[in-house]
């Protein structure tokens, strides 16, 4: 028995394809207890991938949307200064035409 953190990481998108690919097996009755049992054991393993990206994925939509973990907006206060007021001033250059 092979254990998560042995296993490559998959995408979101195969695993749910795997599991759905592995319901309708079970679902279809033909194989033998041992492979519904096999097959059961690598649909669990897969349930928790995709729960896994699921729960990353809301914490970087909290992140990106500022919202705290109790779904309250997470407000901070917000100080504008123009782009010319953050820029460098810069040096004028003197062509020889200046001179």
């Amino acid at each position: 028995m092979s254990t998560a953190a042995t296993q490559p990481t998959i995408k979101f998108e195969e695993a749910l394809a795997d599991l759905e690919r592995i319901l309708r097996d079970l679902e279809d009755g033909n194989a033998t207890l041992e492979e519904s049992l096999e097959r059961y054991e690598r649909g669990v393993t897969l349930l928790r991938t995709c729960h896994k990206h699921l729960n990353d994925a809301e914490q970087k939509i909290r992140l990106l949307t500022g919202v705290t973990p109790d779904g309250k907006a997470a407000l901070e206060n917000f100080e504008h200064t123009s782009a010319v007021a953050r820029q460098p001033a810069r040096k004028a250059q003197r062509t020889e035409s200046d001179d």
